[in-house]
Parts: structure tokens; C-alpha cells; sequence
């Protein structure tokens, strides 16, 4: 049924409405659970408008983006309570197979009120470990996929979010935290959050973020492109994922090691910065043993994340207002995690 009424909103920024709808009998949801299932889904991609447009041509369905955007919003808010009591998922993971991986990260989200604000992202996981893999060939590392994932995220100073890391561990049946296996890159909030809170954990820091400096430093001394810039890249990654911090010294050592003390001064400033960020993370190497161990080296559950929340939140022009940021960011994890069948399960 198709009803053609005024929309009502204040300039003050406050929610409107469609006034008339108490009369008419049509307040709340007027899609079927099926439709607003499909909504929430693709509005954790597309704008509102493109949900719309979307819906209109895979399913022809009408619906506004206005429409839209409350009932998807309005879900949010739901998935954020939801998250908090969900006994199932918390069940259902501490009866998952593997070991808990943990991961996070931040972006960056443009809020009305307050301009761009910090949103940091936590993943808490859980996975069997795969065959052994040896430094030579980690790049064809293969993982088994995650038995479990669940995903949060908050606009929090790194005190406030990290207060949240232990009560949802503990919530998830982890006891202890010699069991929890705390991957991410190299920020250093990250890690005074993980030693502060998750103090005994197992900590690696992202094997691409570690290859990242690696490669920066090749190209300070080599040029951008060059094959010296390559074959030195390559054997600094050997260098690392074989030997970690030790394998940064040597690599450094080999750098030095040209007779033109012009040549070694030149290249100095390049290798010193490289030993200033390793430095930090001496015992966050452990590559090696972990690769022979068939787990993880890389922080991808979270970066994952991030990229699709950046992408969602961060699209061109977008503004939120501050108080639908926790719901969208809720909406989007819910959907990317192991809680969105639970979710609809109990929606229904």
C-alpha cells in the first residue's frame, strides 16, 4: 500500500517524523522482517540512497531513502543493545573450536557535532591452527577460517576502549590470558592498551605493516623502483620473518657494510629509523615460531574491518550526527560477524 503524507523536521536537528502516521494506524516498521533484513545488509555497503535504489531493482521494492535510513538506523540501535545481551553468541563461543585471536585498530569517522573523531575497532576471534609453514614460504600461508568472529566498535579515547577488552574476554569464557594471541600494527596506543590490559598475552605485530618499513627503508636508500630497491627489500623480508629482531640487525649490519664512508653515512638516517620503530617491538617478532605453530601473522580480521567501516562512514560528503555513528558502526559489525544470524533469529 503506497501512502503519500508530509514529513515533518525541525531546524534544531532533532529527529522528524511523518505526523500523520498515528492516525493512519502505520507506526513502527511497515516492511516485512525479510525486506528489513535485506535493507540492513546492504546498508552496510551502499548509502541509503543506493540501499534504495538497490532494493527497487533486485527485489522491486519501494521504499525511500528516508525510509531507509530510519528503519536501518533504528536496527542499529538494536544490534548496539543486542551485542551487550547476546548469551548465545558468548555461548556459542566458548564452545568454538581454536585458539582467541585478538585485533584492533582505529579510524576515522566526520561527525556534525565535533568534526573527525577517532572510532576504534575490536575484533575478537577464534581459529584452529593450520599445517605448519616455514619463514621461506609463509606467503602461502593458508588459514582455516575463523570458527567464530565478533566485532565492535566505539567513537572512545584509547583508555575508555581498552576498559572495554577484558569484561568482553571475560564474557567469552576467557580466563586466561596467556591463551590470548593479540595481533595488530604498530600504533603505539595499541600496544600500551594490550600491556596495560591483556597483560601475559601472546603479541605479534602485523607481519605487512612490519614489511611496510622494510620495504620504506629500501627505498630511502635505493630509489623508488629500482632492482636494488627490490633485491633488498626481499632479503630484509627474509631477514625478519626468519629471524625477527635479530634478522633487522643483521639486515641493518649488511646496509653499513659498504666501504664508501660517504655511502654508509648517506645511507645511516634510513637504517637508524628502521631500528627506532623495530626497537619497540623486539618481542612482537616471534614470526618464525608462530608460522611453525600454523597461526596468524597478520592482522587482516581487523583491517578488514576498518576498511569496510572507513568505506561505509567515510563515503564522499558524509556526515553523521554523533548519536547514529555507535548504531551504524554496531550495524556494520553485527553484519560482519558471527552475531548476524543470531540477530535476525531473535528480530523475527
Amino acid at each position: 500500500m503506497s501512502f503519500t503524507r508530509r514529513y515533518w523536521k525541525c531546524t534544531c536537528g532533532s529527529e522528524g517524523s511523518y505526523a500523520a502516521d498515528a492516525l493512519l494506524g502505520i507506526e513502527g516498521e511497515r516492511s516485512t522482517t525479510t525486506v528489513q533484513k535485506h535493507c540492513c545488509k546492504l546498508a552496510a555497503d551502499l548509502s541509503f540512497a543506493g540501499t534504495s535504489e538497490t532494493m527497487h531493482d533486485l527485489l522491486g521494492v519501494e521504499l525511500a531513502p528516508e525510509t531507509v535510513r530510519t528503519m536501518v538506523e533504528g536496527h542499529g540501535k538494536q544490534m548496539a543493545r543486542f551485542q551487550k545481551e547476546d548469551t548465545a553468541s558468548e555461548k556459542a563461543f566458548q564452545e568454538a573450536a581454536g585458539d582467541v585471536e585478538f585485533t584492533t585498530d582505529a579510524g576515522k569517522v566526520h561527525t556534525r557535532e565535533e568534526g573527525w573523531k577517532d572510532l576504534k575497532i575490536g575484533v575478537i576471534a577464534k581459529r584452529e591452527a593450520g599445517e605448519a609453514t616455514t619463514p621461506a614460504e609463509w606467503k602461502k600461508q593458508r588459514l582455516p577460517a575463523a570458527t567464530m568472529v565478533l566485532a565492535f566498535a566505539m567513537i572512545a579515547t584509547a583508555k575508555e576502549f581498552r576498559q572495554e577488552w577484558r569484561p568482553r574476554l571475560r564474557r567469552l569464557g576467557v580466563t586466561s590470558l596467556a591463551s590470548v594471541h593479540a595481533l595488530a600494527d604498530g600504533a603505539s596506543w595499541i600496544w600500551k592498551a594490550v600491556q596495560r590490559v591483556l597483560t601475559g598475552c601472546v603479541q605479534t605485530l602485523d607481519i605487512f605493516h612490519g614489511c611496510g618499513h622494510v620495504h620504506k627503508c629500501a627505498e630511502r636508500i635505493h630509489g623508488e623502483d629500482s632492482a636494488e630497491t627490490k633485491a633488498a627489500f626481499k632479503r630484509g623480508r627474509t631477514l625478519l620473518v626468519s629471524q625477527g629482531w635479530a634478522g633487522i640487525c643483521q639486515w641493518v649490519g649488511e646496509l653499513l657494510s659498504v666501504e664508501d664512508e660517504t655511502e654508509r653515512e648517506r645511507r645511516r638516517p634510513a637504517t637508524d629509523r628502521l631500528i627506532a620503530y623495530f626497537v619497540k617491538h623486539v618481542g612482537r617478532l616471534n614470526y618464525a615460531e608462530r608460522l611453525q605453530a600454523g597461526r596468524a601473522i597478520g592482522s587482516g580480521q581487523v583491517e578488514g574491518q576498518a576498511k569496510t567501516l572507513g568505506l561505509r562512514l567515510k563515503r564522499r560528503g558524509a556526515r553523521w550526527n554523533k548519536c547514529n555513528v555507535a548504531p551504524m558502526a554496531s550495524l556494520i559489525c553485527v553484519r560482519r560477524s558471527s552475531q548476524w544470524d543470531p540477530y535476525w533469529a531473535m528480530a523475527a
